[in-house]
């Protein structure tokens, strides 16, 4: 049932869009790869993981990307910053869980060709992409008034681990304290950093403590504290 409704998407005789999935997850890569490919008019020309440095030069030879966001919401973002660098280059689709404020951002400002969720149908899913190989952008149903919601209160389109580096970082601790307390690398504190400074339009971490304070943290996010300092390796 499943090809006899992909059968209705596409020209398979108008052209092949040749598309490359993104995505550290595996077996999501390849399910993904297996329904891609039987949708009349694609081919999938590689699956990869966004994780590995090789992967924009990689998908940049491709006409369409489709990016996987997991659980490492922030290396998707820098990955697809980095995949759009060049004026011109292929058409990029991310494939989220759901579709955060934060993402709705990112299609929006890197003038990304769509915002897709795991909850569509396949039905649908592949009707988007064939949407995108023509010139279309694709968004989920409501998302203005996601952005709109979102603009009541900065802190919402931050994540949790957003959350975590702001507390801390409005707290006085140094981004070696940041990193020492959450367990991850300094150079990940600093792109937190950064995210969250773009995401809450301001340039200094005087005004992000100032808009953490103005707008209390969501309950249902853990606010790390900073504990003492002690001789472990750092991990991303």
């Amino acid at each position: 049932m499943t090809d006899s409704v992909l059968e209705d998407i596409a020209d398979p005789a108008s052209r092949t869009i040749r598309v490359a999935i993104a995505d550290p997850r595996r077996l999501v890569a390849e399910a993904l790869g297996d329904l891609i490919a039987r949708i009349p008019g694609f081919i999938v020309t590689q699956t990869m993981s966004w994780e590995q440095a090789e992967t924009v030069t990689a998908a940049r030879g491709a006409d369409l990307v489709l990016v996987g966001v997991g659980m490492n919401l922030e290396g998707a973002m820098e990955f697809v910053r980095l995949l759009r660098a060049p004026a011109e280059g292929p058409h990029v689709v991310i494939l989220a869980d759901s579709p955060e404020p934060t993402l709705l951002k990112l299609v929006l400002n890197q003038r990304l060709n769509g915002l897709l969720t795991t909850k569509a149908t396949v039905k649908d899913f592949a009707a988007s992409l064939d949407q995108v190989s023509r010139g279309h952008a694709v968004l989920p149903a409501g998302w203005q008034e996601m952005l709109a919601d979102d603009r009541t209160d900065p802190l919402s389109a931050l994540s949790g681990r957003q959350l975590e580096v702001l507390n801390l970082l409005s707290e006085g601790c140094s981004y070696e304290q940041i990193a020492d307390s959450l367990f991850i690398s300094v150079n990940t504190v600093k792109f937190h950093v950064r995210s969250i400074f773009s995401q809450l339009g301001v340039r200094n971490r005087v005004a992000a403590a100032r808009v953490l304070a103005q707008s209390p943290p969501p309950t249902s996010s853990p606010i790390a504290r900073v504990r003492p300092r002690a001789s472990r390796r750092s991990i991303d």
